[in-house]
């Protein structure tokens, strides 16, 4: 089978001030997208710190399709790669409070690569993971991943 997903996404922006006049639609607004695995949601919610959360995406073979949701009502955090090897935290995004999204995880999450651009880059083994920090108190996240 394949459109067993249907994503729907909009950004509106409308915006006057000293600086400007914005105004912006974006379109289209919805796409469906092919789903192959059974697995997921995975994780769930949990509780994030502010020296990180490392997400446990062990369940599925392969990351797809996963939304991201901060159920804080005050606070925001990041999130990003991290490197237990070096550990180092690699930054990607912020959620505000109450903030949600929904993105496609790489087929190569967890793998080290090159940046030279040739093949899929990966060469190693699986160590690097998706983690979550917050920024002033500890927050819940809800992490809805599924198999691709």
């Amino acid at each position: 089978m394949s459109g067993e997903a249907t994503i729907n996404v909009s950004l509106q922006i409308n915006k006057s001030d000293a600086a400007g006049i914005v105004n912006y639609r974006s379109y289209p607004t919805a796409f469906t997208a092919d789903v192959d695995g059974a697995l997921g949601p995975t994780p769930g919610a949990f509780e994030v710190s502010v020296y990180g959360t490392q997400v446990d995406l062990s369940e599925l073979a392969q990351p797809g399709l996963c939304r991201i949701s901060n159920q804080d009502a005050a606070n925001f955090v990041t999130y990003g790669i991290y490197d237990p090897e070096t550990d180092k935290f690699y930054p990607l995004g912020e959620l505000l409070a109450g903030e949600h999204f929904v993105f496609r995880l790489s087929r190569d999450l967890g793998w080290e690569s090159t940046a030279s651009g040739t093949g899929t880059g990966t060469t190693g083994p699986q160590t690097n993971v998706l983690m979550f920090i917050a920024d002033t108190a500890a927050c819940i996240v809800l992490v809805e991943a599924f198999e691709a």
